[in-house]
């Protein structure tokens, strides 16, 4: 069962990942969400790049959110969203590596586009702002919370720690409750 800050932790990558504003995550929104990153690091229309960034969002609708859906009507709700999270990745010990690493390595991919292993500060805020709709100000908090090391950029290592700390930790002082800003809070 997830405690008051784990609900508020899926409210808040629920509001993110709506890009409509409707109140349901469809497939159009991981497509429109795929389409802003694409522009945001300037990937050419039908580039490898551009296809892999398309290809990956796709399969996290197929594997990750479009089984959240209980009533089969391929929209997933808030309600379902947090259930779904609840059961296949904050429970289940191999949840996170299953279902959240791989797309987590798939970000860190794109995200790096100097190829030097390493997530800078100006590509967090490229992908925050396109991905998942993040403000400046809040990019750069969630940044600085994630840099653990503080030189100025995250390694794979920083990455999954927040990565999973985000979905799994029930824990208020986890450092990767900040890995999409600071959480709304309680209304």
């Amino acid at each position: 069962m997830l405690n008051d800050l784990q609900l508020r932790k899926m409210a808040h990558l629920f509001a993110l990942l709506d890009v409509d504003d409707d109140q349901v995550i469809d497939k159009m929104d991981y497509t429109a969400s795929a389409d802003r990153l694409v522009n945001a690091f300037g990937f050419a229309p039908g580039s490898a790049e551009s296809q892999r960034v398309r290809e990956r969002y796709a399969r996290l609708w197929d594997e990750v959110t479009l089984p959240m859906d209980a009533d089969g009507d391929e929209r997933v709700d808030l309600t379902e969203f947090t259930a779904g999270f609840d059961r296949f990745v904050t429970q289940p010990e191999e949840g996170y590596s299953r279902h959240i690493a791989p797309v987590a390595d798939a970000f860190y991919d794109l995200m790096d586009t100097d190829g030097d292993g390493r997530i800078t500060r100006t590509e967090y805020l490229r992908m925050a702002g396109s991905a998942f709709r993040m403000s400046e100000a809040n990019s750069l908090l969630a940044f600085g919370h994630l840099d653990l090391d503080g030189n100025g950029s995250l390694s794979t290592e920083e990455l999954h720690a927040a990565t999973e700390q985000f979905f799994r930790s029930p824990e208020a002082d986890a450092h990767g409750n900040w890995l999409f800003g600071p959480l709304p809070s309680r209304a």
